[in-house]
């Protein structure tokens, strides 16, 4: 087992997304992915910080386990618990003194909702008024939300989908880095599932694990596809509009059903990519 495979499991046994765990260590997301894909090694406080987190010796993490070399055949990992609160400040106090502990940052959900990590479980608050357009209909008398992360949220949302168990939303972004879906359950109770969502950010596709590009030590990259990144370089050296233009063709049919309206939607999506950025 590599130090980026005993980082992911040792942080999925903790109950904890790549985003939970960057916001913990004080990184991007990307860091703690590229560690675990064996792109990148993380600095020696880092590695100190999380055996602190893990509970574990520094040895766990940097030295191989043969024992802990099983993988979990469930995608799904339970994440959160989201009580939908109507007095949403006061239900904070209440937690907050009820389990003994503060609340999560609040910068960035505001007042949409707050977790509280105890006993390597998460318990979030939701606040009913900013329901709209995210969890659950206002009038539905159901009170809270289940939430799972997987890994690959692209595969899992495929697998769910092919079930036919249940209505299941499109992708959908909360904000930058937190995308999910919903899926419905027969009693109208919402079923929340976040995890990682790749976007190539050269061409715009949405990629699987299988998808990503190659660095040219052989390594995984996640930032590109492996059509547009191969060895470390990419495929071709085109401009933005031409590389637009020879995309086109893969949107007509799929998401538009026009080429001019593939066309805007790429006018307007590259500019946000990594490898068009100015």
């Amino acid at each position: 087992m590599t130090i980026g495979e005993q980082i992911q499991n040792l942080r999925i046994q903790k109950g904890l997304t790549q985003e939970r765990l960057a916001e913990m260590l004080e990184v991007s997301r990307q860091s703690i992915s590229k560690w675990e894909l064996g792109q990148a090694i993380p600095d020696v406080d880092k590695i100190i910080r999380m055996s602190e987190l893990f509970n574990v010796s520094t040895d766990t993490l940097l030295l191989r386990n043969a024992e802990n070399e099983q993988v979990n055949k469930n995608p799904l990992h339970l994440g959160s618990i989201y009580l939908i609160v109507k007095d949403f400040e006061r239900s904070i106090e209440f937690y907050e003194k009820f389990l003994g502990v503060k609340v999560g940052d609040r910068c960035r959900s505001g007042n949409k909702f707050v977790e509280f990590f105890f006993d390597n479980k998460c318990l979030a608050l939701m606040n009913e008024e900013n329901l709209i357009g995210h969890c659950t209909d206002l009038d539905s008398p159901y009170k809270f939300v289940q939430n799972y992360w997987v890994e690959d949220l692209l595969t899992e949302y495929e697998r769910v989908k092919n079930l036919n168990i249940g209505k299941v939303t499109e992708i959908l972004e909360a904000y930058p880095t937190y995308n999910y879906f919903h899926l419905t359950d027969p009693d109208n109770n919402i079923i929340e599932v976040t995890g990682g969502y790749y976007i190539c950010q050269s061409c715009g596709m949405v990629m699987h694990n299988s998808d990503f590009g190659r660095n040219a030590d052989g390594s995984v990259n996640s930032d590109y596809c492996r059509h547009c990144f191969i060895d470390g370089k990419f495929g071709k050296d085109e401009t933005m509009d031409e590389m637009i233009e020879s995309c086109i063709p893969f949107y007509v049919g799929e998401e538009f059903e026009t080429v001019e309206e593939a066309r805007k939607y790429l006018q307007k999506l590259y500019p946000t990519l990594s490898r068009w950025k100015k």
